[in-house]
């Protein structure tokens, strides 16, 4: 992962893949693991990995890398517990995401890497930051997920939607215990500023020099890109921002809450935020979240 981000100006994340599902008829999400049971659904899940599919097909036809994430978004031990669901389905869902990257793979054999991804998420609410845990009951409550999504042979972990800086810190501490390769991605408001009201700078500065062992770097993710107000950040904390995962519409969290139906600025003025953090900042990671499809990622591959 180290050598990928040294010598690839861009790599592409993928865009939304819940909340596209949502939106088709005849797909069940479930109501605390969402999409990730749909692996046993041998009816549905080819619905999902359609999406999947339209991403790395993108990648591969633009001669990018891509990182994906296993649809294991909060499986941690307490909901897998209740839903009544295979102990086994943090390996599971990597195992699903492992099998269609060796079959795109062996498709396109000199095509640039696929990375695969292991997802964590925070045990509350995302957009609630006063719900947040402690960085000490963060790190004992993540640790096992992150134990075995790294045992299960993702390339990394990716702890996204962080609301706090204690739930990042004794996430992050969790996940670089594994000896896995770690992103921390914030959830930030419109001043870009992590939902606990951190800078991003503080925040980043605060769990680096807590961490043993270093993190591969930070990201945001489930934000319009202008939050980041990038004019407003400092120089180091773009050295350590290495991608945005960024909102289909400008509306706050909030806002966005409420909506039922899907929420979306122009793809032009969302694309040429994120192609000016890639070009003018160097952020290399860029891929979409709530909201995006494969022509968000389109638009970043043909114009950064």
């Amino acid at each position: 992962m180290k050598k990928l981000l040294a010598e690839s100006p861009l790599i592409l994340a993928e865009a939304a893949i819940a909340e596209r599902l949502r939106r088709i008829e005849g797909v069940d999400l479930h109501p605390t693991l969402f999409n990730t049971p749909l692996i046993y659904d041998q009816d549905q899940v080819g619905e999902m990995s359609a999406i999947y599919q339209q991403y790395i097909d993108l990648a591969q036809k633009y001669k990018l890398p891509i990182m994906l994430a296993a649809p294991t978004w909060r499986l941690d031990p307490d909901r897998v517990a209740k839903a009544n669901v295979p102990a086994t389905i943090n390996t599971d869902a990597v195992n699903y995401m492992l099998e269609l990257r060796d079959q795109a793979q062996q498709q396109h054999p000199a095509s640039p890497p696929i990375k695969v991804g292991g997802l964590l998420g925070p045990k509350n609410d995302c957009y609630s930051p006063d719900q947040a845990l402690s960085a000490e009951q963060a790190q004992s409550f993540h640790q096992q997920q992150a134990q075995e999504l790294s045992a299960a042979g993702v390339d990394f972990l990716d702890g996204q939607t962080l609301p706090s800086v204690s739930e990042a810190l004794g996430m992050a501490q969790a996940m670089t215990a594994t000896g896995t390769p770690s992103i921390v991605s914030f959830c930030i408001n419109r001043q870009g500023q992590v939902l606990d009201g951190h800078s991003l700078e503080d925040a980043i500065r605060t769990i680096d020099a807590e961490l043993d062992h270093p993190l591969l770097g930070y990201m945001v993710n489930c934000a319009y890109p202008t939050f980041l107000c990038p004019e407003k950040q400092s120089d180091f904390v773009f050295s350590r921002l290495i991608g945005f995962q960024a909102n289909a519409s400008s509306l706050d969290t909030c806002e966005l809450e409420k909506s039922n139906a899907t929420q979306q600025e122009s793809l032009e003025d969302w694309g040429d935020h994120m192609v000016k953090l890639n070009q003018i900042h160097g952020t290399r990671i860029l891929g979409g979240c709530c909201g995006t499809t494969d022509q968000h990622l389109l638009y970043i591959a043909e114009n950064a």
